[in-house]
């Protein structure tokens, strides 16, 4: 089946989260594709007021509050990074990764994964945030 159509036909997924997922690689996509995304209401996650997003591999959803710093998609696509994280970043390229994240002048101070989840959401986002906004990083997630 054709990606595109796929995506149209898919009753799993809003008309926002579908187009969201039309930026993404298809390998990207395939990695998530039965998952269900979830929407809370609050700034942090029912239960979890330590996150704004969250990507469950075993019930197959993601869930993503309506945080104040950053936009819904911005948080779902940060979901979605860890997902390519696990499965299409491979130790040579984490170790890549690390390289880019020393050499990057005034990162925040997070964990390689946590970074590149926020330049992988901030590379296919609509609306770009600053601090994540790196030509190197995005260098990398472009060739994932």
């Amino acid at each position: 089946m054709n990606f595109k159509i796929f995506l149209e036909n898919s009753e799993n997924y809003s008309a926002d989260v579908k187009e969201t997922f039309k930026k993404l690689p298809r390998k990207h996509f395939i990695l998530i594709k039965d998952y269900k995304v979830e929407f809370e209401p609050n700034n942090t996650l029912e239960g979890d007021s330590g996150h704004i997003g969250f990507i469950d591999e075993e019930k197959k959803q993601i869930k993503i509050a309506a945080p104040w710093n950053y936009g819904r998609e911005f948080t779902l696509l940060h979901e979605v990074g860890h997902a390519v994280w696990k499965y299409l970043v491979n130790q040579k390229k984490r170790k890549e990764w690390n390289e880019i994240v020393k050499q990057t002048k005034d990162k925040q101070k997070q964990n390689d994964e946590e970074l590149f989840c926020m330049a992988y959401a901030n590379y296919y986002a609509k609306h770009k945030i600053e601090i994540h906004n790196h030509e190197n990083w995005n260098k990398f997630i472009k060739n994932i």
